[in-house]
């Protein structure tokens, strides 16, 4: 068994974060916003965002930090290195609009600190992308900075164009706007993230179409911003349709349809590959408490070799500050040579820019309870998440016998708090019009 701590330098630049966000919303007297966020319908919601005028314009945003021991893993010998215990302050990020007094433009930021405080990523079984494998990559610092320009009464409807460093519009709501601590496996099936981006959207009624052109190589850690050389070499699209259900309390739903074409950079060679997702989502009252729960299918084909797919669904319940939570993932995911970078040994690094040398397939169960201790715009939710894993080797060759290469299953227990300060989470994923805070914005304004 192994522990990990992080160093006492991360430890004091998260206090700081944490001491400045406590004092922000007292500087708010009693100026809040309600934006819709990741379960609850946006007219119901009870979180309380913090709002500071700045002249004519003015920023809101929030906080959050979420401090977590995991521990778990396979118990066997060939596969011993997973067997682990850990321990992180995860998803420390701060997030903010500045937007000015009709909301034309507004600039959506979020600063993210795991490469701080997640330096050697975090526990994630099943989990891959950037580096990493069973662990979670640390998020770049700028996670977003994109500026819109928002024309309500174009075309019958309305226009955005947004340009910077965030989300293509592809897939679905990043996981760390949604109930679940650990990331899913599909996270780089059903997410285009941290790019540097031109995005246009027209709403309609119902309706809305989106479509980016970015630079689809990833950054190879935090603070890696020269993804921007190889921007405009990557396209995607969204369509979606929203729709509400029921008399008095509405149930809010989402139908979408993404498409994506990513061309990455590896070692001066260009590899492409398809990306494609469709979702539902749905919102929404049920019985005394409010029901959230999204399905989704994703699937990645790269153009050189075999392809990657996930189906997903989860659902959350609220009800009297109650949350349980259940996710059920069926996955394949690469597996690459465990050489780690600079052909170090590290067992849950890989070589960014190899080439897989075959696959896995997970069945991964999710359930967790989270309590709210207490009420916004400073919430803390302890939880209980445990998951239970099932591998088994899909194809090709895999870097060790004894784990994944044969069936193999496994328990992982994680016990942490989430603190959200200013209020709580936020969808993530889409800009302009369709930016939660501005959207709910408008409607307070209207």
């Amino acid at each position: 068994m192994h522990i990990h701590r992080p160093a006492a330098t991360a430890h004091a630049v998260v206090a700081s974060a944490l001491v400045f966000l406590f004092l922000l919303p007292r500087q708010a007297s009693a100026q809040h916003v309600h934006p819709p966020t990741e379960p609850e319908a946006g007219h119901q919601m009870q979180h309380r965002m913090l709002r500071l005028p700045l002249g004519d314009w003015h920023v809101v945003g929030m906080g959050q930090v979420f401090p977590v021991v995991t521990t778990g893993g396979p118990d066997n010998g060939e596969g011993g290195e997973l067997r682990r215990t850990e321990w992180y302050l995860t998803q420390p990020a701060l997030m903010a609009n500045l937007e000015s007094p009709s909301r034309r433009l507004v600039l959506r930021t979020t600063l993210n600190f795991e490469g701080i405080t997640l330096g050697g990523g975090e526990l994630t079984y099943g989990g891959w992308g950037e580096g990493f494998i069973d662990k979670r990559h640390p998020h770049t610092l700028l996670h977003e900075a994109m500026l819109s320009w928002n024309l309500r009464e174009t075309a019958g409807g309305g226009l955005s164009l947004s340009a910077g460093k965030g989300f293509a519009p592809y897939g679905t709501d990043d996981p760390m706007s949604r109930p679940g601590l650990k990331y899913p496996t599909n996270h780089h099936l059903s997410q285009v993230l941290e790019r540097w981006t031109v995005n246009a959207i027209w709403q309609l009624a119902g309706w809305s179409l989106e479509a980016g052109v970015f630079g689809g190589t990833e950054p190879e850690g935090p603070y890696d911003f020269a993804n921007i050389r190889s921007f405009p070499d990557s396209w995607s699209g969204r369509l979606t349709r929203r729709w509400t259900s029921g008399a008095g309390s509405v149930t809010e739903w989402e139908a979408s349809v993404s498409r994506a074409r990513v061309t990455e950079s590896h070692d001066g060679h260009d590899e492409t590959s398809s990306l494609s997702n469709v979702a539902l989502r749905r919102s929404g009252p049920a019985g005394p408490g409010m029901l959230y729960g999204l399905a989704e299918a994703s699937r990645n084909d790269p153009e050189a070799a075999e392809g990657y797919f996930s189906l997903l669904a989860e659902a959350r319940y609220d009800a009297k500050r109650h949350q349980p939570y259940v996710r059920l993932e069926y996955a394949t995911r690469p597996e690459y040579a465990r050489t780690g970078p600079a052909g170090s040994d590290d067992f849950f690094r890989y070589d960014h820019g190899a080439h897989a040398t075959g696959a896995t397939r997970w069945l991964i169960a999710t359930a967790a309870y989270a309590r709210q201790l207490s009420p916004d715009p400073v919430s803390l939710r302890p939880f209980l998440e445990v998951q239970y894993h099932r591998v088994r080797a899909e194809r090709g060759n895999l870097p060790r016998d004894g784990f994944p290469g044969t069936n193999s299953s496994f328990w992982v227990l994680s016990l942490g708090a989430r603190l959200f300060l200013g209020g709580g989470p936020m969808r993530m994923g889409s800009y302009g019009l369709l930016d939660p805070m501005t959207a709910m914005g408008r409607m307070m304004a209207n």
